[in-house]
């Protein structure tokens, strides 16, 4: 992997936000209360410290072998063929997230917003864009996150505060009082999507200059899942449980609700905001993640030769990989869960393992 390519703490930090956000920032709402109720927040809470623990397996992984990629990790510790395999199946999981993006992207808007407009045009317009990303680079990409990432955060806070006049605090209540288990059991799917998915960033940590990114890691994390904690309790506190579990979009539901003294209304293209920058990040991490990972197993001179093939297989395997929002649902709910533990917690433990047997020998 080039080292000359380097991007700073603070913009892998906003890497790690954007990509825990990604589409999960009008979706993870509806999963947590679908178990957790009016505890649903907990569940997303619950997750996120969890999901740091993890973080620390991954640091010391990263700190094993500070000047390797996660593929190079790959074959200098299981080996060159094991470690080539390995790394396809992982690259198999980065495609999927990828994929599974992209459709939820192109569900979203030809669901909530350009009706008539054809699913397959939406998905070609954000792939291009992604496209043209991937070739610039890592650095470039981090570096438009770090500009684009202050309008996310402004338009959560301004979402959050012009909703909270609409909210009832009974629909909360009562609080980590009843059903425990069922808040337990709401982190689970949390656990497969989005959190576990952040695994992939693995890949570019030893582009991060100054030895700082198991930190940014950490504090990524937090951010990130704090943010999607603020966005459940608002959509339970204005939306109620039930409500919020059954719509399909939630966060975008909520941006329906707002009201400025009944002249300033219906203003849910805050939401979009959000949730354009957001995706457009988490589809481009994992394209560049899929990009570098395979120009190595073939060991190309450059990733960007495999672009424009790999955008082509993108979009079509995007088109054909769901028949609709609730199989996407469904496929979060199960399937989903068991696969990113695989490579969420599984992956990294094998990792860590033979990275300590290998050092002691």
């Amino acid at each position: 992997m080039n080292q000359s390519v380097q991007i700073s703490g603070r913009q892998f930090t906003i890497l790690i936000i954007m990509n825990i956000l990604g589409t999960a920032v009008i979706i993870v709402p509806a999963i947590a209360t679908g178990y957790g109720k009016q505890n649903g927040w907990a569940s997303v809470l619950l997750i996120t410290f969890f999901t740091m623990i993890m973080v620390l397996l991954y640091n010391r992984i990263y700190t094993q072998n500070p000047n390797k990629n996660l593929y190079e990790q790959m074959e200098y510790l299981f080996g060159k063929w094991i470690g080539k395999i390995v790394s396809i199946l992982f690259m198999i999981y980065v495609f999927e997230i990828a994929i599974g993006n992209l459709r939820v992207m192109g569900d979203f808007i030809t669901t909530e917003m350009l009706i008539e407009t054809p699913l397959e045009v939406i998905m070609i317009l954000s792939i291009i864009t992604c496209l043209s990303a991937i070739r610039l680079g890592i650095e470039v990409i981090a570096r438009t996150a770090e500009i684009f990432f202050p309008y996310v955060v402004i338009a959560i806070l301004l979402l959050i505060s012009l909703v909270m006049p609409e909210s009832d605090i009974t629909n909360i209540q009562p609080v980590l009082q009843t059903d425990i288990s069922s808040t337990l059991a709401g982190a689970l799917p949390l656990m497969g999507y989005p959190f576990l998915e952040i695994v992939i960033l693995l890949a570019v940590m030893n582009n991060v200059t100054n030895r700082k990114a198991p930190k940014n890691f950490l504090i990524g994390v937090f951010i990130g899942g704090l943010l999607l904690t603020l966005i459940t309790i608002m959509c339970v506190l204005v939306l109620g449980p039930d409500i919020t579990t059954r719509n399909a979009y939630p966060t975008y539901a909520l941006g329906k609700k707002i009201s400025i003294a009944d002249f300033l209304e219906r203003i849910e293209i805050l939401v979009a905001i959000i949730w354009f920058f957001t995706i457009f990040f988490k589809i481009t991490s994992c394209f560049y993640v899929l990009a570098i990972g395979l120009s190595q197993t073939l060991q190309l001179k450059s990733y960007k030769t495999l672009t424009i093939p790999l955008t082509y297989l993108l979009l079509v395997s995007a088109a054909h990989v769901t028949q609709n929002v609730i199989a996407t649902s469904q496929f979060l709910n199960s399937t989903w869960i068991s696969v990113s533990i695989t490579f969420g917690i599984i992956l990294p433990l094998l990792l860590f393992i033979v990275g300590l047997i290998k050092k002691r020998h």
